[in-house]
């Protein structure tokens, strides 16, 4: 990647004093179009500066996708005062406010719309009126003579460790961050906490990790005081006094409990820890670092727990979001200050989640942030002292919340008496309705929650019912959830997703005769298994970079690369190629009466090309019709803004022709 690049050119800016006057007026949005819902929102990550001068805010490129910028705002005049761009393909993932007027920005790459963008391990900083632009970190150049983007030899990448807090006013100057040398070695590399100069990048070790590829927690003192790691299913939890060596505390293998390390107390003498027990949800818990033990503070009735919410001066947790369902707030102080405001505040905003997202270093101005299932989200000034709160911007403005259609939490028991959770989302009328199907990809670990998301509003706005089901193997409903679903691709996987969908025909949600079946990745794989398993429930399927092959992801795809790859490919997969080709929607190509449409880059490594050219091999062998678009320049999902509207304009013509109003009835009889 090449260095950002800090400008206040006009041209740039000129984005940025366009939408601000009229983001600063709330008013009622145009009607949405494909387009609209594919384009990314204006206003992300919107922080305070610890003086509170100034407002930043990560907002889209001009005519890009994906690519972002970083943008200053004077706070009282509402001015933009700099920028500052990733390179073409990468984005700006993080930022943090060093002090009152210096930011430093992490930045990331993204291969294609469907995987997670990846850090590139670049730190640079710069003010905030864009001058004193300085590479810290990373490949991209030395700094000031020296090479602090290499340690022990090796390359090395660095990531946010936490802020030196409380440091006096000519202290500022520094960030602690976590380094990780690049290694060819499959086991990983130590990482080390590093206190890094934001002035002139040089850096000094502080502490190694316990182990490789181990993340360590700070205490607010900025010691090194707890790490995790050691592996997917069976982590690792050490611990260590200020001064101390590390000590192993946890084997989830030999508890039978995972414990994740998040944050310190004020006194920092008890850490918030979250627990993975064998059966059930995870817990949140505050854990005595010299006696080891452990009380409760929030589980769920079925789900995680999500996000801690600290408080206005960072030294400590107030609350955290629940999971279960229509997410809230549990407060673990209701008296707090904090908590007292977002009470306040959530009269004002029904049916929504109100958060306290940054603050001052005073804790008299914050950053409110008001989503929901409709709402992709609006951000607020809100000042602690006089109490009250000034309209800033939203993500999306161009979307009415109004016309947006909610999504509602359903519980559905499948055939064995799992009890499977998800969401329906109706469009406007009176059903049956046709219905797409939609499981998300992962699978593991990855799960629908209620929020807004784009996707699904697009195929409500068109008359779909959308029906998103946390099949078992998802994540978000805890560990023993999760590993049910091991090896069981194309079995009770499937079966979940199966009788989720006839529960919906069933209670009258889901047209019988016009149901499609639609995912990406994982997702897609499900679309056409389903299609294999159940020839006469799904009238269409349609897979987005999906898998076909599991013998093609086990021996092709990225995650064998790794060690940690080739062991989670053999817990959730397993090693028979006989058995992996029987669970293969490539394998059943017979079965299948579903009208299809396949969707794949050609530079996709995730879910290698292989699978599209090997199951459409299979499907011409057997004189199968499907429809497809590929694009040999994208990766896993479409990345390019033309080539993201040219497929769902594909999916939404596909889908309007066979369970649609452009759509022919099924013929009595016959299978769909």
């Amino acid at each position: 990647m090449s260095r950002l690049s800090c400008t206040a050119a006009a041209a740039v800016l000129a984005l940025v004093c366009a939408v601000l006057p009229k983001t600063l007026l709330a008013g009622e949005r145009d009607t949405a179009s494909t387009s609209d819902f594919i384009r990314p929102g204006e206003f992300t990550s919107v922080r305070l500066s610890p003086d509170g001068k100034y407002i930043s805010a990560l907002v889209p490129r001009p005519n890009m996708q994906f690519e972002n910028m970083l943008v200053v705002i004077d706070t009282a005049s509402g001015k933009p005062l700099s920028s500052v761009r990733a390179s073409s393909r990468n984005e700006i993932l993080q930022y943090r406010w060093v002090n009152d007027h210096r930011l430093v920005v992490a930045a990331a790459t993204r291969l294609g719309s469907l995987e997670r963008p990846s850090y590139t391990g670049e730190l640079q900083a710069m003010d905030a009126d864009g001058q004193h632009y300085v590479y810290l970190f990373g490949w991209g150049g030395d700094v000031g003579g020296s090479s602090n983007h290499m340690q022990h030899g090796a390359i090395a990448r660095a990531a946010f460790a936490d802020l030196l807090p409380s440091a006096p006013a000519d202290d500022d100057r520094y960030l602690l961050v976590q380094t990780q040398p690049f290694t060819n070695d499959r086991k990983g590399s130590m990482p080390s906490i590093e206190r890094l100069d934001v002035v002139n990048g040089e850096s000094r070790r502080i502490l190694g990790g316990p182990a490789p590829h181990a993340w360590m927690t700070l205490d607010h003192t900025g010691e090194p005081r707890a790490a995790s790691g050691g592996g997917y299913f069976h982590p690792l939890l050490w611990t260590r006094d200020a001064g101390g060596e590390w000590v192993l505390r946890n084997d989830a293998r030999s508890s039978h409990e995972a414990i994740w390390p998040i944050g310190f107390n004020r006194d920092n003498s008890r850490m918030y820890v979250q627990v993975t027990h064998a059966q059930g949800p995870d817990s949140i818990e505050l854990m005595d670092l010299h006696s080891g033990e452990r009380s409760l503070l929030y589980r769920g009735e079925f789900a995680d727990p999500g996000d801690l919410l600290p408080t206005a001066d960072g030294k400590d947790f107030f609350g955290v979001i629940t999971g279960d369902g229509v997410p809230t707030i549990h407060y673990f102080d209701r008296h707090s200050i904090e908590a007292q405001i977002i009470d306040a505040l959530a009269g004002s905003f029904p049916g929504q989640l109100v958060r306290l997202t940054s603050f001052t270093r005073d804790g008299h101005l914050a950053i409110v942030h008001v989503s929901s299932d409709r709402n992709p989200g609006d951000y607020y000034l809100f000042d602690l002292e006089k109490k009250q709160a000034r309209y800033l911007f939203s993500q999306r403005r161009w979307l009415s919340p109004k016309r947006m259609r909610p999504m509602q939490p359903i519980a559905v028991t499948a055939r064995d008496g799992v009890v499977l959770h998800g969401f329906l989302t109706e469009p406007a009328g009176k059903g049956p309705f046709p219905m797409v199907v939609l499981p998300h990809g992962g699978p593991h670990g990855q799960a629908d929650a209620w929020a807004f998301d784009e996707e699904t509003q697009l195929l409500a706005g068109h008359g779909y019912a959308v029906l998103q089901v946390n099949y078992r193997g998802s994540g978000g409903y805890g560990a023993q959830f999760e590993q049910m679903g091991y090896r069981q691709w194309g079995l009770s996987m499937q079966d979940d997703v199966t009788d989720a969908t006839r529960w919906a025909v069933s209670e009258g949600h889901a047209d019988a005769s016009r149901i499609c079946i639609y995912g990406g990745s994982y997702g897609g794989y499900a679309a056409l298994e389903g299609a294999v398993r159940e020839p006469g429930l799904y009238r269409c399927a349609v897979g987005y970079a999906g898998v076909y092959d599991l013998r093609i992801q086990l021996d092709r795809s990225d995650t064998q690369r790794t060690d940690a790859g080739v062991d989670y490919l053999h817990d959730v997969l397993g090693d028979d190629r006989a058995d992996l080709l029987k669970r293969s929607p490539i394998a059943g190509v017979d079965r299948i009466k579903a009208d299809l449409l396949l969707i794949h880059g050609g530079m996709d490594e995730r879910v290698p090309y292989a699978n599209f050219k090997a199951f459409t091999a299979a499907l011409d062998k057997q004189g199968k019709h499907y429809e497809s678009l590929t694009e040999s320049r994208e990766g896993h999902g479409f990345f390019l803004p033309e080539h993201r509207l040219a497929m769902y304009d594909k999916l939404l013509d596909f889908l309007d022709r066979h369970i649609g109003t452009g759509a022919e009835p099924a013929k009595a009889g016959v299978a769909p």
